[in-house]
């Protein structure tokens, strides 16, 4: 009887919480949400997006724009393409990325997607001087068999979409004298693209504020600034390479690298001569030259070309020097004897035992050699080793000329003990 009458109360209960439901009230003007319905449309949606949010509230100066240059809107995608999707322009002599003035990208830029596009991505770009000034990724869906389109942290229903983006350009993106700003777009899987026009108020701007505290941190006082410049330039090998080059000077603090706890920094600051061109450096193509110079010691500590793409590079000598190192150390003359080799790579090491540019190599060896014992990984560490060894990577500290570091390249072995 019990049962029965539990029962009846909970059917009770449910009932009048369903009734509740139905006859909940609405307050005056309110309207009751509609089930979620995709709608497509081609309506023009505006969005605003910034690689770093302070820019919209900083002071900023116009540098150029296309329209300034004589440029009108280009039309890269659509039915009367634009025969020049690159411009040339100019900045100031002295101009660098920071640490006083830097430079910022304004890309304004109108995109219409086909109402066929599927499932993908494009991304819309204006590279400068061969590297990234400004790339809006756009992921394409497709949802009840029409577009859905997102760009950064917001979407659009709309295949027509005009994109205002602004970020801070990358330290190679700004020199001296003339660079260029090429446009273009790539298109992945089923995105499909209609038009694409860049209008001529896109351009350059430039502000005092940095990107970030990091960059505010890293300048120097005038004085600081002259002394390494009158370090760096004392020295003969940077007298040597500037000679006849025009170039524009950019002195921050050294930037870190990453370096044993508690081991001191190796320099002060950095002197970067940033050239008007790309110039031949003995067999590397360098867009600027990295100066490093210690203080105290009152000298320049390394001295390296970048790439255009802002790396730093090892020359013909340098690596000249750094397999004379290798070669001359006792633990890898002894790991060498009796053995064919051959130096097969010799490129750039950051960080750690090699210090702030150092050099690593391969040595391969003609085929596996047996190696058992205790294994000279580093100068004062050694680790026990079975196994066959098919090449070694060595790792030179260019400053202090010595090896630092050997990696053993072994043939694996199967479980168990099985052959491979």
């Amino acid at each position: 009887m019990k049962k029965k009458l539990l029962a009846l109360t909970s059917i009770i209960l449910a009932g009048v919480i369903m009734l509740s439901s139905a006859c909940e009230v609405q307050e005056p003007g309110s309207k009751k949400p509609e089930p979620y319905e995709y709608t497509h449309t081609t309506e023009l949606r505006q969005f605003e997006l910034y690689e770093y949010d302070h820019i919209k509230d900083i002071d900023r100066s116009v540098v150029m724009t296309l329209s300034e240059l004589g440029y009108p809107d280009l039309t890269l995608v659509g039915e009367e393409q634009s025969k020049a999707p690159s411009v040339e322009y100019m900045l100031p002599v002295d101009a660098t990325q920071g640490p006083d003035t830097w430079y910022i990208i304004h890309f304004h830029f109108l995109i219409e997607f086909d109402e066929a596009t599927g499932g993908g991505f494009c991304w819309v770009s204006a590279k400068v001087n061969d590297g990234t000034g400004a790339s809006v990724e756009f992921e394409t869906l497709t949802v009840n068999d029409s577009p859905f389109i997102r760009v950064g942290s917001q979407s659009s229903t709309s295949t027509r979409m005009e994109v205002h983006y602004y970020n801070y350009m990358g330290s190679m993106g700004v020199k001296p004298g003339e660079n260029v700003m090429t446009f273009s777009l790539k298109e992945s899987k089923g995105a499909k693209v209609k038009s694409l026009l860049v209008f001529s108020d896109t351009g350059i701007e430039s502000t005092t504020v940095p990107p970030s505290k990091y960059y505010e941190e890293q300048k120097l006082s005038q004085e600081e600034q002259a002394k390494a410049k009158e370090i760096a330039f004392s020295n003969p090998r940077v007298q040597e390479i500037a000679a006849g080059k025009e170039y524009s000077v950019r002195i921050t603090r050294a930037n870190g690298v990453v370096r044993v706890k508690g081991e001191v920094p190796e320099d002060e600051a950095e002197v970067r001569l940033v050239f008007a061109t790309t110039y031949m450096i003995e067999d590397v193509q360098a867009s600027a030259l990295d100066i490093f110079v210690d203080f105290d010691e009152g000298k320049v500590t390394y001295l390296f070309p970048l790439s255009p793409s802002g790396m730093p590079e090892l020359t013909d000598s340098v690596k000249e020097k750094a397999m004379e190192i290798a070669l001359s150390d006792p633990d890898v003359q002894e790991l060498l004897e009796g053995k064919k080799y051959e130096i097969t790579r010799i490129g750039p090491s950051q960080g750690g035992p090699v210090g702030r540019l150092g050099a690593n190599m391969d040595i391969t060896f003609d085929k596996a050699y047996p190696f058992k014992g205790d294994f000279p990984s580093f100068p004062e560490k050694t680790d026990y080793l079975d196994a066959q060894i098919t090449r070694l990577e060595v790792f030179v500290n260019l400053k202090e000329g010595r090896v630092v570091q050997i990696f053993p390249m072994i043939v694996p072995q199967a479980p168990n003990g099985g052959e491979k």
